[in-house]
């Protein structure tokens, strides 16, 4: 393991469970897409994964941490979906891709930090591009703006940002569907009231 992966799996370790278990808000629009292959990055303990799983979708998930791809496949057998779910220890910022073409490639809250070496997620995402199927989706989403008591170190991104970066990797090839800066309400561990944005982005390639 490098750095990142043990700093990530200590944080696993360290917990029963580390997230809610809920799939990300902007997920649900896959509701409507015709399921197929999905390739989830940074999945964690697998929630979106499952979801998809659920939802007709034959599901992988990659992650730093074997714990928290281990509770993925665990909970994948638990809900019946073993044969839908399959799971990936991979550092993707570094190392090679999985087997593509995937029909939808997501990465939530996936932002790397400041600190030399660390992931370049604009980088990475047009690296994902390179997976997704004609006609598939590309589709992510990170922190914006955050709010005033916000004091992690995780880096924010602007959406045509990240959408650029595809854009530029491979020009002519995708259709934006959506790119665009969303604001929610925040309470802060102490109540205090907020708000904050994210970086929505998705991106659908145009058929050969």
């Amino acid at each position: 393991m490098n750095s990142r992966q043990r700093q990530w799996e200590s944080r696993y370790t360290a917990a029963k469970r580390l997230w809610s278990g809920a799939p990300n808000d902007w997920l649900s629009r896959a509701a409507d897409w015709e399921p197929g292959r999905s390739l989830d990055v940074g999945c964690g303990e697998g929630a979106d994964v499952l979801w998809l799983a659920e939802h007709g979708w034959c599901a992988t998930g990659v992650d730093f941490a074997p714990t928290a791809v281990e509770r993925m496949l665990e909970e994948a057998r638990r809900r019946g979906l073993a044969a839908r779910v399959h799971g990936l220890v991979l550092d993707l910022s570094a190392g090679p891709l999985p087997e593509g073409p995937f029909d939808l490639v997501t990465s939530f809250y996936v932002h790397g930090g400041p600190d030399p070496g660390g992931l370049n997620l604009p980088r990475l995402l047009a690296r994902l591009a390179a997976l997704v199927a004609d006609g598939g989706r590309l589709l992510t989403a990170v922190h914006c703006t955050n709010p005033p008591w916000h004091r992690h170190h995780a880096l924010t991104y602007r959406p045509e940002q990240l959408a650029d970066a595809v854009l530029d990797a491979a020009p002519g090839t995708w259709e934006v569907e959506t790119a665009a800066e969303r604001w929610r309400e925040a309470i802060s561990p102490d109540g205090e009231a907020g708000r904050r944005s994210d970086a929505v982005v998705c991106l659908r390639r145009t058929a050969a």
